[in-house]
C-alpha cells in the first residue's frame, strides 16, 4: 500500500507545500499558490477515494519512445505505443495476426503494474492496427490499472483501499511554480483561508501530517 500523498519527504511534502507557499486561494481543505521553480517541474501524487494516481515529468523520448499507454479494465485491456513496442503485431483482427511487426521500443513497465507477457502475448486482440489495438484479457491482472507516457511526462492510476490513516482523499501538486494541496479530512495545520498571499493560519506544519478527525 503507497504511502498517502505528500506524507513523505521530498519535492511533494505536504508539510513543505503547506508551509512554503504563497497562497493565492486557500478554503478550509484545498488552495493553489506560486513557489519556486524546481524539480520536478510537473509533479502530483492523488489519492481520490479507491483510486491512486501518480505524475512526474521524465525524458522526452526513451526506451519506451515517445507516447505509450497502457489500460486494464476488468476484462478489456487497451494498448498504444509511439513507436510501436517490439513484438506488437503490425495489423490483428480477432487476435489473427499478421505482417510481422515494425516495434522498436521496450514495453512500458515503469511502477511494475504490467508484465509484458500478459499483455503483448496472452491478450486477445479484438483490434490491433499499427501501434495500437484493444482485447480481452483473462480476468488476471485486477479491475482497474493504468500507465501512460505523454513525451516528457508519465504517470499511472492504481486500485488501493477507500481509506488510508482515515483519508479518504488527498492530493499534493505542481506545475512550474504553480503548487496545490487538498485532503479530505483536512490536513492541520493548514492555512484556512488564504486569498492573495494573505493567510488565516499561520501555524507551521511539521512532517509527518497531522489529521485532525
Amino acid at each position: 500500500m503507497a504511502p498517502l500523498p505528500g506524507s513523505e519527504p521530498g519535492a511533494l511534502s505536504k508539510a513543505k507545500i503547506i508551509n512554503d507557499t504563497t497562497w493565492m486561494v486557500y478554503c478550509c481543505c484545498e488552495g493553489w499558490g506560486c513557489g519556486p521553480f524546481a524539480d520536478p517541474l510537473i509533479a502530483s501524487e492523488v489519492k481520490e477515494l479507491c483510486l491512486r494516481s501518480s505524475t512526474s515529468t521524465t525524458d522526452i523520448s526513451g526506451e519506451d519512445g515517445l507516447c505509450n499507454y497502457t489500460e486494464v479494465c476488468l476484462c478489456f485491456t487497451s494498448h498504444c505505443s509511439l513507436p510501436p513496442v517490439k513484438g506488437a503485431p503490425m495489423f490483428a483482427c480477432c487476435n489473427q495476426k499478421c505482417c510481422g511487426s515494425c516495434g522498436s521500443v521496450a514495453f512500458n513497465t515503469t511502477g511494475g503494474l504490467f508484465e509484458e507477457s500478459q499483455v503483448m502475448e496472452e491478450t486477445f486482440w479484438i483490434t490491433y492496427c499499427l501501434c495500437e489495438g484493444g482485447g480481452i484479457n483473462k480476468m488476471d491482472q485486477g479491475f482497474f490499472a493504468m500507465q501512460f507516457k505523454e513525451l516528457c511526462c508519465r504517470g499511472y492510476t492504481n486500485i488501493e483501499p477507500l481509506e488510508i490513516d482515515g483519508i479518504c482523499c488527498s492530493q499534493v501538486s505542481t506545475t512550474c511554480c504553480i503548487w496545490g494541496e487538498c485532503q479530505m479530512p483536512p490536513a492541520k495545520p493548514n492555512p484556512t483561508i488564504a486569498c492573495c498571499t494573505w493567510r488565516m493560519n499561520k501555524d507551521k506544519m511539521d512532517s509527518p501530517v497531522q489529521v485532525v478527525m
